[in-house]
């Protein structure tokens, strides 16, 4: 298992979350001394060319700012000047940035987003913006220049495809080379051109907006009602109503209706926590899990995952609470204490060792959810 991080470059983590994050800008010169890149620029090209991973390439030229949507079959060449190519969820579809993503798990899963990769050509970027979500920005090739600053006018471009600031003033600039990395808090305002050929990899993090909660939550509370049998679907009703003065009056009693069934569920809690476990662990449109088990018997799967240990698969997000367990969108409620311990480790740790699996499949409780993960492609073989 990849342990998060203790310490960037010279400052422990500790000290970060309670000082900067969400809080204030930070460079952390040499954050991973001697980096390796994850991919080389012929991988980056590939995964820009297939139709499963979502891509953007950005141009800049004196007519203005152009942008596309992937999949790319091919990318303009290197000797043109100011283009960016966007990829991503890469930790979906490469382990190398997966594994980037596990060391930030000093912050909480129900926050981690995706890796996102930025290649650009001589002078390429995406313009002045801002992000409504904190973000790490590692250098990977090459050299970019970044210049921040807050930002007391948050005014955008009109009639550009992006969200560009329209009077960005940076108060800060830096040069980063591979290796190095600058944290952004929410709404912090950034512009990065590259120096030459480079590539920067964008860890971001989920914040989501109340509309969106609001939304998740009423969504699955209908559908908790829609689709449980003991829950029954009341209609308004209005006996000994009256005479009604102003037939086109709402009147009081439809109202209340609505205020009171609202009140009803708000009272709720469990049905609250389980609504946001559901959303934040949704698959995003884009991403999509393959059964690699449609040949294999139940013994043959639990065999193979005893033999070779339990992963979750790299989309997957599994969250819990309590000895509640939210996996790629759905809710699982197991009833004994050994198997909420045995799936914790599973969603703390992402994976277990051969002999910690093999002793966990043991129990036809846990047993009974890793087949259905496994057949849902949520889970696969450690080895």
């Amino acid at each position: 298992m990849i342990k998060p991080l203790t310490h960037i470059a010279t400052l422990s983590v500790e000290k970060f979350m309670t000082e900067y994050w969400h809080l204030k800008p930070y460079l952390f010169r040499q954050a991973f001394p001697d980096f390796e890149p994850l991919c080389d620029f012929d991988t980056i090209a590939e995964m820009a060319s297939d139709e499963d991973i979502e891509s953007r390439l950005i141009q800049h030229t004196k007519t203005g700012w152009t942008l596309e949507h992937g999949p790319f079959d091919e990318l303009p060449s290197m000797r043109k000047k100011a283009w960016t190519v966007l990829i991503q969820g890469i930790d979906h579809h490469l382990p190398e940035a997966y594994d980037l993503l596990q060391l930030f798990r000093f912050i909480p899963d129900a926050r981690l987003d995706d890796v996102m990769l930025s290649l650009a050509s001589d002078g390429g970027g995406v313009g002045p913006h801002y992000d409504s979500y904190d973000v790490f920005l590692l250098q990977m090739h090459g050299k970019r220049r970044w210049k921040i600053g807050p930002l007391p006018n948050k005014e955008l471009e009109e009639g550009v495809p992006l969200k560009i600031l329209k009077n960005f003033e940076p108060t800060e600039e830096f040069v980063l080379e591979p290796g190095d990395m600058l944290y952004l808090p929410p709404n912090y305002g950034h512009d990065g051109i590259a120096e030459g050929t480079c590539s920067t990899l964008s860890i971001g993090f989920r914040a989501p907006t109340q509309a969106e909660v609001l939304s998740g939550i009423l969504r699955d509370m209908a559908d908790q009602i829609d689709q449980d049998p003991t829950m029954t679907q009341t209609l308004f009703s209005d006996p000994a109503r009256g005479l009604q003065k102003n037939p086109a009056e709402i009147p009081d009693d439809l109202l209340n209706f609505g205020f009171n069934l609202i009140q009803q569920f708000s009272a709720k809690s469990p049905q609250i926590q389980r609504s946001m476990g559901i959303l934040l662990t949704e698959p995003k449109p884009h991403v999509y899990f393959v059964n690699n088990t449609e040949d294999q018997e139940i013994h043959e799967i639990i065999g193979v995952l005893g033999e070779r240990g339990i992963a979750l698969s790299m989309k997957t997000k599994m969250l819990f609470k309590d000895a509640v367990f939210y996996i790629n969108g759905e809710a699982v409620n197991p009833v004994s204490a050994l198997t909420v311990k045995q799936l914790q480790m599973l969603a703390n740790q992402r994976e277990m060792e051969p002999i910690d699996a093999a002793e966990a499949l043991k129990n036809p409780e846990f047993q009974y959810f890793l087949i259905g993960f496994a057949k849902a492609g949520w889970v696969e073989t450690l080895m």
